[in-house]
């Protein structure tokens, strides 16, 4: 979706929207990872731990999509944890060929820990906004995540 010249004249490109989308999520970013050093966790570790503490048992490619990452990104990601002690890998009980990924005792507790500390940093990336400033902000950025999946195509 191209818009035409005239609609961009005169903005200068530190008024654009992706500038400002991309500078919050490079703060917002480098503050996830610094929370979550404590804990020998990347944000990628710590998403795929999130989607798994709501889907335990999907696939690395399921997991995958989830996470909006590639299978082969995935994978190194889920090596890690394994290596770690954090997740196991077993065949579907149906489907053999399928590989589940699993939290273990150890992956659920590191997980809720992390996720305490990511809880507390979503807290402060809020402060000073209302509960419906908040709420609208998530609104707009979803909208403005559809408007550019939409581009896509």
């Amino acid at each position: 979706m191209r818009m035409p010249p005239a609609t961009l004249s005169g903005m200068h490109y530190s008024e654009r929207l992706l500038g400002h989308v991309k500078r919050a999520e490079q703060v917002t970013q480098a503050a996830k990872e610094f929370v979550l050093r404590d804990f020998g966790m990347t944000p990628a570790q710590q998403s795929a731990l999130a989607i798994l503490s709501d889907h335990d048992g999907i696939t690395a490619a399921q997991l995958a999509r989830e996470c909006a990452v590639t299978p082969q990104t995935m994978n190194s990601t889920l090596g890690r944890l394994d290596r770690r002690g954090l997740i196991e890998r077993r065949p579907h009980p149906m489907h053999g060929t399928l590989i589940e990924i699993r939290m273990t005792p150890a992956g659920r507790a590191a997980f809720e820990q992390a996720d305490a500390r990511v809880a507390e940093l979503d807290v402060a990336l809020s402060a000073g906004l209302s509960a419906s400033e908040s709420t609208l902000l998530k609104q707009l950025l979803e909208r403005v995540g559809d408007n550019a999946a939409a581009t896509r195509r």
